[in-house]
């Protein structure tokens, strides 16, 4: 099965300013792909390529396995999108929302309740919108997304501007996308718990660059552990540690090393107990996604402070 998107090589540039450079994606089927990177790092300019909104300066965008360029309107019916927050009318109801976008979209009248069983508000349907809470609006905005069943689903920020339970809400129905519509969801945000929690494979982009492509477990996968441990002596267990080659930093009786592929903890711990120093707790830890975005980004963030 062809991958549903294939970014090769875009770059897009306005005026002086290279908002996307040389980016390329492949998005697998199924899956949920967090498109990962802080504000102006080129997110929205690629989906707007994406949506056929603006066009690449050179490069391709290979949807379903045809060209946006030659098969722009046949493939562009094949994708759902949600850019920012949805436009609702809040003196109607949620079914009369869809039925609106459904008449301009001449689609069966089904669809209606298909997308509205699909993000949980079919109970709600009847009340107007303005009664809805911040997380109900956003939903009936996937709904609108969903009309027509679409195989590619766009996201820009979906949980922007929404409260605790609004966020919670939608993850939650965006983790099930897949499998409840046999949808891809290609998710861009800035919000790296929102990623870290929904996605199945990860971009992290910077400055319109690709920094990282592949799956959330490779991710964290690169990013080498650390132990930490509590010891009765840590000033000559830091010196020791040190002295190994070990990066180990100290606050109050706790260390914390990076760990590498020729030490393990056993090793280490083998290696302060037979200096006399009495190791009462080992703990392996490893980066979360900010830390490992944080990483990736970070010669990027020099860069520009430069």
């Amino acid at each position: 099965m062809d991958a549903p998107l294939v970014l090769d090589n875009l770059w897009k540039s306005f005026g002086p300013v290279e908002a996307v450079r040389g980016l390329s994606l492949c998005v697998p089927a199924g899956s949920v792909y967090g498109f990962l990177g802080p504000n102006g790092a080129g997110k929205s300019t690629t989906i707007r390529m994406i949506l056929g909104l603006q066009r690449p300066g050179r490069g391709a965008i290979t949807v379903f396995g045809q060209s946006l360029a030659t098969h722009g309107p046949t493939v562009l019916g094949r994708i759902g999108s949600l850019v920012e927050s949805p436009s609702l009318y809040h003196h109607l109801t949620g079914r009369e929302n869809l039925e609106i976008h459904r008449l301009l979209l001449n689609l069966p009248k089904r669809v209606v309740d298909e997308a509205l069983d699909a993000v949980d508000l079919l109970r709600a349907a009847n009340q107007t919108v303005r009664g809805y809470s911040s997380g109900m609006k956003q939903r009936l905005g996937l709904a609108q997304a969903l009309l027509g069943d679409p195989e590619l689903l766009l996201l820009d920020e979906p949980t922007n501007a929404l409260d605790p339970a609004g966020i919670h809400e939608v993850r939650h129905l965006i983790r099930a996308l897949p499998n409840r519509r046999r949808a891809t969801v290609f998710l861009s945000s800035h919000l790296l718990a929102e990623v870290e929690q929904t996605a199945t494979h990860v971009a992290i982009v910077a400055k319109g660059q690709v920094k990282f492509e592949g799956s959330a477990e490779e991710l964290r996968a690169r990013s080498r552990p650390w132990l930490t441990l509590e010891v009765d002596d840590p000033h000559r267990a830091a010196a020791l540690l040190h002295g190994a080659g070990l990066a180990a930093s100290q606050s109050g009786s706790r260390l914390r090393v990076n760990l590498d592929h020729q030490i393990g903890p056993a090793a280490i711990n083998r290696l302060l107990v037979n200096a006399g120093i009495d190791v009462t707790q080992l703990t392996t830890g490893y980066p979360t996604l900010e830390e490992t975005f944080l990483e990736l980004t970070a010669p990027v963030a020099a860069e520009v402070e430069a």
